[in-house]
């Protein structure tokens, strides 16, 4: 298979008041089409600005990005998961998960209202679209912006630490519920995230990052079925092995 996604010789310096910082150094990596990708590294070695470049928010001092064989620029459909749902809760669900149509001035266009209607009846919103996010639990909020996300057909989906705001048992919960939508969207998909167990629990492949200027230490596969929830791979017998060795990666790198 084809990479879908290409970050070559990627290198960020940026200025402060004490001169410049090398954030990125000849960052290489590719993700391929449907793959589920986590970056995991240090604690500000620079795992958001790789989806803020990604994204095509910011420029890297030296390097490409290609999606899809194109450099990627801000006018591609990206699709972008933050730590809150970020729900207006002065609309309502339906209002919440169109907001982009609105943007893109595609409201009123058959094919896209059709396809919200399909999300919201497929992963179980569709009775909810009157109710305000005041009225939804966290968990529902969360398939909400996921849903308002996908309605755009993004070519990637880039999630900062999604989950990250939830209390653990929510947060196992809906990790389940947005890695089944992702996969049965055949959505291409890349999480960073701080949490180890997480990222194995939902990954195809892992980008272990080095402290800042951040480079690739090693990118590790994840040979779990594919065919159970994060939680049901959690049980695995091979999931402590893969925890210890991105624990030892990462502890080298303190």
């Amino acid at each position: 298979m084809e990479d879908y996604l290409q970050l070559k010789d990627i290198s960020l310096s940026y200025q402060t008041k004490e001169g410049e910082v090398l954030a990125l150094k000849n960052v290489n990596f590719s993700v391929k089409k449907n793959e589920f990708v986590s970056i995991v590294g240090p604690s500000g070695c620079g795992k958001t600005t790789i989806l803020s470049l990604i994204s095509g928010l910011i420029k890297p001092t030296t390097g490409e990005v290609l999606l899809d064989g194109e450099h990627i620029s801000k006018d591609m459909s990206i699709g972008y998961m933050f730590q809150r749902d970020n729900l207006f809760p002065w609309r309502t669900i339906y209002k919440n998960v169109t907001i982009g149509l609105e943007l893109k001035h595609k409201k009123k266009d058959k094919e896209s209202i059709q396809h919200v209607d399909d999300l919201l009846k497929k992963y179980g919103l569709y009775e909810f679209k009157n109710h305000y996010p005041s009225q939804l639990s966290g968990g529902m909020r969360q398939r909400a912006a996921l849903i308002r996300t996908l309605c755009l057909k993004p070519k990637i989906l880039l999630l900062d630490e999604p989950f990250s705001a939830l209390d653990y048992q929510t947060k196992l919960s809906v990790c389940d519920d947005v890695h089944s939508i992702i996969k049965r969207e055949h959505q291409t998909a890349i999480l960073v995230t701080h949490d180890i167990s997480e990222a194995i629990s939902v990954s195809d492949r892992i980008i272990v990052l080095s402290k800042r200027p951040a480079t690739v230490k090693c990118v590790q596969k994840i040979e779990l079925d594919e065919n159970i929830s994060p939680l049901k791979r959690r049980e695995s017998p091979l999931f402590p092995k893969y925890f210890d060795l991105i624990y030892r990666e990462l502890s080298n790198e303190k």
